[in-house]
């Protein structure tokens, strides 16, 4: 499975934000579908947004066949100092969201008569 690295000060992660990561943060806030593009448009609350980090690190590393341990404290306590690595998150995620939602197919060419 692809996932990407985050880094935040020193520490490297794994971060995935593939459906599992969505279905995952979805369970964690209650969070329906239809509620689910407001994660693009920043309508997220402060706690949302590190849950959704939180679950895309934490399905990173199931991708990179990591072990994770690590608790959504301690993932929050990382960006003290370090608030442009969320700014870094949001881009990942937009990246996943918009590589999921391009046509994974391009119709085929006709061929012109000569």
């Amino acid at each position: 499975m692809k996932y990407e690295i985050l880094e935040i000060g020193e520490t490297k992660l794994p971060v995935r934000f593939g459906f599992n990561a969505l279905r995952k943060y979805s369970m964690k806030t209650g969070t329906t579908m239809a509620e689910l593009d407001k994660l693009g448009n920043g309508q997220i609350t402060f706690n949302e947004a590190f849950t959704l980090i939180y679950c895309g690190i934490e399905d990173g590393h199931r991708a990179a066949k990591q072990s994770f341990t690590m608790s959504l404290d301690e993932i929050t306590d990382l960006f003290d100092g370090n608030m442009d690595c969320m700014e870094k998150a949001f881009e990942i995620l937009s990246r996943s969201i918009s590589s999921g939602s391009e046509t994974g197919k391009q119709k085929a060419k006709k061929k012109r008569k000569s």
